[in-house]
């Protein structure tokens, strides 16, 4: 799914003037780093959900940690039970818990396959998850 670039910017300028929850990094300064948005919902918890998060958590602090650290990747979590979550996650059309990955235009979607393979295939997920991740990095900031 492709979401076009006018509606990024559109996204990315609204969450430049609005503090979403456990977000201390204003998204638009960062438009050239990989963004990953975990949406949950804390007045309902969801186990698959929360597998989600634990094996993108699980990647970034394996494989990433030295681009988490330098701000090369950010991890977003978003509650869908505040008017900001709500109003981020509308955009990104995420209804329920999701995971987003995007940098400057290009906005992926995994929440699909998050839901697919998460439980099931948790490796699958996590090696589906870092080639996106892998994609949207500049070539020479790839983890060997």
């Amino acid at each position: 799914m492709t979401i076009s670039f006018l509606y990024y910017v559109m996204l990315l300028f609204t969450l430049s003037f609005e503090d979403v929850e456990g977000i201390d990094q204003a998204p638009l300064k960062h438009l050239n780093d990989v963004q990953i948005y975990y949406f949950y919902d804390s007045r309902l918890p969801s186990d698959m959900g929360q597998q989600i998060m634990y094996l993108t958590e699980n990647l970034l602090s394996k494989q990433y940690q030295q681009l988490v650290a330098d701000g090369d990747v950010i991890f977003y979590k978003v509650d869908l039970a505040t008017p900001i979550g709500q109003k981020l996650a509308k955009k990104c059309d995420v209804v329920l818990n999701g995971l987003v990955v995007t940098r400057r235009s290009k906005i992926v979607d995994l929440t699909q396959v998050g839901y697919k393979l998460a439980r099931s295939k948790p490796k699958a997920f996590q090696e589906h998850l870092a080639y996106e991740i892998n994609r949207l990095l500049p070539k020479r900031k790839r983890p060997q």
